[in-house]
């Protein structure tokens, strides 16, 4: 059951090294009761407002339409795991809440964007003492429980970063680790490294599946994704009076060494 209260506070030093050695090795790891049941049930109204407006049950730019998900940015234990990972001047490249009810999914098996860190076909993968860097991740935030295969969870072939290839259309199976879901409470998230091999699984029982996506970059880093959020006027009146550790967040410009 999700905490009555979530978290506010970063994890302990033991519990951050054991989770992110989790998420180096494996590309993926859990971090439960985060969000409020309360909290999770508010996203969920806003999301079920706004959604329909959207062409997709991908929300865009949630971040445009109430500072209850921009907040989220700087919300410990999450912010701090991520500077840990991308560094201190990371920054925010990017939002959604999928909403995908009965039927939905993006269910092929695919890496985010491109495959960045790609190997000739007699490198078997890459060395596994080796933290290949990390431009830019997801922090996934399930505002519903995601408890069985029907509920759709995301699959993952833990491991896979390390493969330098795109994943088979089909069962793909990395060093005899195949296909494992993502079982998640309303209130968990789980940090994702968007290069493992990862699908939506088709939501096949009675609930909607809500997750949201929040979209880290560096700040050090002059790829697309590490710009920061467009100065809309929607979100500039969501932001208006907001703290000024997430206006960094949102629009610091990057860091340049």
């Amino acid at each position: 059951m999700t905490p009555a209260t979530g978290l506010t506070a970063p994890l302990s030093e033991t519990d951050t090294r054991d989770a992110l050695d989790r998420f180096y090795r494996d590309g993926c790891v859990v971090v439960p009761g985060v969000l409020s049941a309360d909290e999770c049930a508010a996203l969920r109204q806003l999301t079920d407002e706004i959604a329909p407006q959207s062409p997709s049950f991908v929300i865009r730019n949630p971040e445009e339409r109430d500072i209850a998900f921009t907040r989220l940015f700087i919300r410990e234990p999450i912010y701090s795991l991520v500077q840990r990972i991308l560094g201190s001047a990371c920054r925010f490249c990017g939002q959604n809440v999928i909403r995908n009810v009965p039927g939905q999914a993006i269910s092929h098996w695919h890496v985010d964007d491109i495959l960045e860190y790609p190997l000739p076909p007699d490198v078997p993968r890459w060395d596994a003492r080796v933290r290949l860097p990390i431009i830019w991740l997801s922090v996934q935030v399930a505002l519903s429980d995601i408890i069985s295969l029907d509920d759709g969870p995301t699959e993952i072939v833990p491991g896979s970063h390390f493969s330098g290839r795109l994943s088979p259309a089909e069962n793909p199976v990395f060093e005899g680790r195949g296909a494992e879901p993502v079982f998640c409470r309303a209130g968990d998230i789980y940090l994702f490294n968007h290069q493992i091999w990862h699908r939506g699984r088709p939501n096949t029982g009675q609930r909607t599946r809500y997750l949201m996506q929040l979209q880290y970059a560096r700040g050090d880093n002059v790829a697309w994704r590490c710009q920061g959020a467009a100065r809309t006027p929607a979100l500039e009146h969501v932001l208006a009076g907001a703290d000024p550790r997430l206006l960094q967040v949102m629009f610091g410009p990057p860091q340049y060494r």
